[in-house]
């Protein structure tokens, strides 16, 4: 069984004990009396209560982290105290390959790796706390078309394209109420800011009419801050947002060539390397 407490320390299945958190073989090199706080509180999530051992990615991912931590922008973070690099604390991308860390500062970076995926398996944890310890419970996704992805402590599942839709939304309606109001509902304030902005309410009825789904916590999570949706819907523009996508393939060009896009509206062909 793979698990992203395995894939975080690149280990494979060993031992014949198994693990008190996420539940993989694991040998008895840890006690659970060890590592086993008295104030964990997740207990009604854990794999396997009856152990009495922990694998060593378990151990890894929960502790205080590596003095040097690869980013998602291709940086390396090195520990200056005994602070800041606890892996709770960081958004991941976790690959056969490797894993890499990535904070609210790399959205934009997390949403074009969420819209085209790695190879499976892998993990995408999205911490929005940093408070809480979510790896050892993590999903590992075994397809690109349709995987889970963790925000914070719910599992939501993701077809690109859908959410590519779903962030599109989002966007649009973020350039005229702000980020944080997407998931709020004062709906006549932001009628109001809608209408000022547009010319009309219809990127807040489009949304009001999805924001409930699991899929638009995600989107919204992921989408733009107020200024760049801005930049992308100006003011007192009526365009559309598209409603029907296909992979993550954008509008046909006046010419009648097609081209792929990211939600940034340019071509995109970014290839991550997870080595």
């Amino acid at each position: 069984m793979i698990t992203a407490s395995l894939l975080f320390v690149g280990s494979k299945e060993i031992g014949n004990n198994h693990c008190y958190y996420c539940g993989a073989l694991c040998d008895d090199k840890h006690l659970a009396n060890d590592y086993v706080k008295d104030t964990f509180t997740n207990r009604d999530i854990i794999k396997y209560p009856g152990s009495s051992f922990v694998c060593a990615g378990c151990v890894e991912s929960m502790g205080r982290g590596s003095d040097e931590m690869k980013m998602i922008d291709g940086t390396i973070k090195k520990r200056e105290n005994d602070r800041g690099m606890q892996p709770r604390m960081y958004s991941w991308i976790i690959t056969e390959n490797g894993k890499h860390a990535a904070t609210k500062a790399h959205i934009k970076l997390l949403r074009e790796i969420i819209l085209n995926p790695p190879q499976p398996p892998f993990v995408i944890l999205l911490a929005d706390s940093g408070q809480k310890q979510l790896l050892f419970h993590a999903p590992v996704s075994m397809s690109q078309d349709i995987f889970p992805v963790m925000l914070e402590e719910e599992i939501i599942m993701v077809v690109p394209t859908e959410l590519h839709e779903r962030i599109n939304i989002a966007n649009k309606l973020c350039a005229a109420i702000g980020k944080p109001a997407l998931t709020e509902c004062n709906y006549i304030q932001y009628a109001i800011a809608c209408e000022k902005y547009y010319g009309n309410i219809e990127p807040l009825e489009s949304w009001i009419a999805v924001m409930q789904d699991p899929l638009s916590r995600l989107a919204a999570w992921l989408s733009k801050n107020k200024e760049d949706a801005q930049n992308e819907y100006p003011a007192n523009e009526r365009g559309i947002v598209q409603t029907k996508v296909s992979g993550a393939r954008g509008p046909v060009e006046k010419n009648g060539r097609d081209r792929t896009i990211c939600p940034e509206g340019r071509d995109c062909q970014i290839h991550f390397d997870f080595t």
